[in-house]
């Protein structure tokens, strides 16, 4: 099994929500799904904990990354 880094896994858990929230959005816009607010407020939130989870381990992939160059030098 692979192991990957905390912080990749959070990218990709982050990338995930915005793929949902999008498709959620998307799939009530073209009305194959019923809109409604709790829907909205869903997808909204999904989108929102995405963005700020996949941040969240792109800053933690920088920093662990600058560390370890800085080690090496």
């Amino acid at each position: 099994m692979v192991k990957l880094e905390r912080e990749a896994v959070e990218v990709i858990v982050g990338g995930l929500l915005l793929v949902v929230s999008f498709l959620i959005s998307f799939l009530m816009v073209i009305d194959v799904i019923e809109k409604s607010i709790i829907l909205s407020i869903l997808a909204f939130s999904s989108s929102l904990a995405g963005l700020t989870i996949g941040l969240h381990g792109i800053y933690g992939l920088v920093t662990s990354r600058r560390r370890s160059s800085k080690q090496r030098s």
